[in-house]
């Protein structure tokens, strides 16, 4: 996997180069048959789950996290920090299931989905529900580790939902050999400016808009307090008419400040995107955005999954 991270004032500038992430697994020769390592990605999300339940939240994201990963509290910050000072006897008890999966060709990348709830104790009934997001990240010795953990609380889901037996994926995509330095080069470029064009639009005709034209056919949006919308049709009636629209004519304040980070599979289909939006001059909260983006040759980028968190202003920063 690529990663850059930058911080930018316009979205046009988050094309760059991207730089080498630490501990990224070098790219494997041929064609990788992306099933195998889709099924180990599900198995450690579910093997996640079952640590955080049997031995606590600290003792399960301490051992499953990444070296440099993320979390969002609500906006993004170091992930290994936050668990190294939770108390080891924390009472609450979290447990999620995958409910949707989605790895790359190259199979060093890939993220889950799915509902999550939270216990007070672990004789307690559930207090909490939501959805979470993890992007995991394959390391040299073949672990998954990961990356970046996110996600919303919403309303109890219907008492007729069950827990997910079967995790969706998206069918029909093609085994493709990992990219070339040169060609990865390229592609970063082509996703750069395809990101920057998502934002730019989103600032013109608002994030409902805009992920009509940019998004999946089987987009995944999440926002707090509600339950998850599937599909661009599903996407437009959960999305607010004014989200993500700039309020000066489709251009954003000069005092408007971005921070991005970026990362690509070697494969060159998969990528993600967050990072946070706060106007300097505004007493208003900031967003924190997590956004996967799917490329299936030859189409061009598009956003699977979507996930915007309000951020209090003195935590946006």
């Amino acid at each position: 996997m690529k990663a850059a991270a930058l911080s930018i004032a316009t979205a046009a500038a988050l094309i760059a180069a991207a730089l080498l992430g630490p501990g990224a697994p070098a790219p494997r020769e041929g064609r990788d048959d992306r099933s195998p390592a889709l099924a180990s990605l599900v198995e450690a999300e579910r093997a996640f789950s079952r640590t955080s339940e049997s031995e606590g939240m600290r003792a399960a994201f301490l051992e499953f996290l990444a070296r440099d990963a993320v979390v969002f509290r609500p906006a993004p910050v170091a992930g290994r920090p936050v668990y190294e000072r939770m108390p080891a006897g924390e009472p609450t008890v979290l447990t999620w299931a995958p409910e949707a999966a989605e790895v790359a060709a190259s199979g060093e990348l890939g993220y889950t989905t799915g509902p999550f709830a939270v216990r007070p104790s672990r004789e307690a009934a559930p207090s909490s529900f939501g959805r979470y997001v993890s992007v995991w990240n394959r390391e040299p010795d073949g672990t998954w580790k990961v990356l970046i953990d996110a996600g919303v609380r919403h309303d109890p889901p219907p008492a007729s939902a069950a827990a997910p037996s079967v995790v969706a994926a998206p069918a029909g995509l093609p085994d493709l050999p990992p990219l070339s330095p040169e060609a990865l080069r390229d592609e970063e470029y082509v996703f750069g400016r395809r990101a920057g064009a998502f934002e730019e639009e989103a600032a013109r005709r608002g994030t409902r808009r805009a992920l009509a034209d940019f998004g999946a056919a089987d987009v995944r949006v999440l926002r707090p307090g509600r339950l998850p919308a599937v599909g661009l049709a599903a996407a437009k009636a959960l999305l607010a008419p004014d989200e993500g629209k700039a309020p000066r004519g489709g251009r954003y304040p000069k005092s408007r400040q971005t921070s991005y980070k970026v990362g690509l599979s070697w494969s060159g289909d998969l990528a993600w995107s967050y990072g946070t939006v706060r106007d300097e001059a505004s007493p208003r909260e900031g967003t924190a955005w997590l956004r996967i983006w799917r490329r299936v040759p030859p189409g061009p980028w598009r956003i699977s999954l979507d996930l915007a968190l309000p951020v209090p202003r003195d935590a946006a920063k």
